[in-house]
């Protein structure tokens, strides 16, 4: 479900989002005219943990949060317990089966992205002989290619059952009740 959306370089929060409590909580916390901090939470919220994020790439959430937080110009951002409330909840409602099989794809490819990255042939195994023969890099590198196609093509699948994801059968919209239901929330 869309509770949070970014176009036009603005948040845009769906009315349902009110109905989440630590959101609505942390929107009432807030009581300047134009809910800044309120509004930099969210941003924080959808950029950190939106399967439709441009920082999902970045696998390390610290990193990303830093990432995040220069490039919106987020200063002096510090969680509090009620947005951490808001992330478990916001997470639960917004990752798909698909996202879940996609990041857990992309940890992989982090993996073997380090791993070819930190190869040194020259290492010898425990009877001197190299541990990695040339041959078996080189075909490695040739399999990348493959890689990166798959997950581009299950990134693109993602994104589609991302903008259909809060449809039902026809045109129905899920409401968050069902989604709630559907979560076990």
């Amino acid at each position: 479900m869309k509770l949070i959306s970014y176009s036009d370089y603005q948040i845009k929060l769906a009315d349902e989002a009110f109905l989440v409590k630590p959101i609505r909580k942390l929107f009432h916390q807030d009581r300047s005219e134009r809910k800044e901090r309120f509004w930099q939470q969210m941003a924080v919220l959808y950029f950190m943990y939106s399967p439709a994020s441009n920082y999902n790439y970045i696998q390390d959430e610290e990193e990303r949060l830093q990432e995040v937080l220069a490039q919106e110009g987020i200063t002096d951002f510090k969680p509090s317990q009620d947005f951490k409330d808001a992330v478990v909840i916001y997470k639960k409602l917004s990752v798909t089966p698909s996202q879940k099989l996609l990041d857990d794809c992309l940890v992989a490819a982090n993996t073997v992205g380090k791993f070819l990255r930190n190869i040194n042939l020259e290492e010898e195994d425990r009877n001197g002989k190299p541990k990695y023969q040339v041959s078996q890099v080189v075909a490695a590198l040739k399999n990348v290619e493959g890689i990166v196609a798959s997950l581009q093509s299950l990134q693109k699948k993602v994104d589609q059952e991302l903008q259909d994801g809060t449809k039902a059968r026809g045109t129905q919209e899920l409401s968050i009740g069902d989604i709630w239901a559907e979560q076990g929330i």
